[in-house]
């Protein structure tokens, strides 16, 4: 089978590609520079954004299945960069589906998107799918029209496209730009000692809805292959998790656990923040089967033990 993986230089990508490789598939992954693209695959240099580039592809390729991971998917550089945020995650789509639509249109397309989508909750509950949108900043609201645009294609040319509304997700090799990725990687630099047993953060009360970004994938997987097309699908735990909780995880696990403290830095606040976020699972384990085999605890010792051996790979370079 031809799948192609858009953002394959990226970290749910890089996952998803080691869960695909197991079955004999042809994987082609595109990126803007493919220098991050595993091996194992057919690497192409391609900015989606360019729509006579994006149709030649898949006119050539011919792909039967696409995961679209192809995005600017942090909130705090989208609040600095909120146009070349919209460019890159709707317009990139938009052109992606333009091109299957002409050139592959059996194909069946995984748009993935964002819980960010979500109006704040009313009061602490789990969101399902018929929560209403109300997007807070330029990240979500860039994936929020492309949610929209990936529906609207799959009602009106009766295309195979399914949408996921993704929550938080962790993992090892995951960008020190999210929270659980930068406190292991602040706590394994102090057990290098490399920093002082300090760490530094942001807004510690909020509450998300953290999976394993192994977790994730298999339920990309799933959704592609056995979901309903047209509908979105929110890829979650279904549990909410305090951000402080994740942190006092962290430096549990670590060897200097009794010495280190925490120094709140205001800098790190988002300019408008949700104080809860978790999700309703329950249409993606009735329609498909996945269930989550992570649990956090062993999902953060993973991330945890990456950053060590990251930091000690960094410092023998530098020798």
């Amino acid at each position: 089978m031809n799948i192609l993986i858009t953002g394959a230089g990226g970290f749910v990508a890089k996952h998803l590609i080691a869960r695909l490789q197991q079955d004999n598939h042809h994987l082609m992954g595109i990126d803007v520079r493919t220098e991050g693209i595993s091996k194992q695959v057919q690497a192409v240099e391609l900015d989606l954004t360019q729509a006579h580039q994006t149709e030649m592809l898949i006119k050539d390729f011919k792909p039967q299945r696409i995961y679209h991971l192809a995005a600017q998917s942090s909130v705090s550089h989208s609040w600095d960069q909120p146009i070349d945020t919209f460019r890159a995650n709707v317009f990139g789509a938009i052109n992606l589906l333009q091109a299957v639509k002409n050139q592959a249109p059996e194909c069946r397309v995984l748009a993935v998107c964002t819980a960010e989508e979500y109006r704040p909750a009313d009061q602490d509950r789990a969101i399902g799918e018929d929560y209403p949108i109300f997007p807070q900043n330029p990240y979500a609201i860039s994936k929020a029209a492309m949610d929209f645009f990936s529906l609207t294609y799959s009602k009106a040319y009766h295309m195979e496209v399914f949408v996921t509304r993704s929550f938080n997700h962790m993992g090892p090799g995951q960008s020190e730009r999210f929270a659980a990725s930068d406190f292991a990687r602040q706590v394994a630099r102090i057990e290098a000692g490399l920093a002082p047993p300090v760490i530094r953060v942001g807004n510690l009360g909020a509450y998300r809805d953290f999976l394993d970004v192994r977790d994730v994938v298999a339920a990309y997987q799933a959704i592609l292959e056995r979901g309903r097309r047209g509908l979105p699908y929110n890829v979650c735990s279904g549990k909410k998790t305090k951000i402080e909780q994740i942190l006092n995880i962290l430096i549990g696990l670590s060897s200097r656990s009794g010495q280190i403290k925490v120094d709140v830095d205001k800098k790190k606040f988002r300019p408008i923040d949700i104080a809860s976020i978790y999700g309703d699972n329950s249409r993606l384990r009735k329609d498909t089967g996945w269930k989550p085999a992570y649990s956090i605890q062993t999902s953060l010792a993973h991330v945890l033990e990456w950053w060590r051996q990251t930091v000690k790979k960094e410092e023998r370079s530098k020798k």
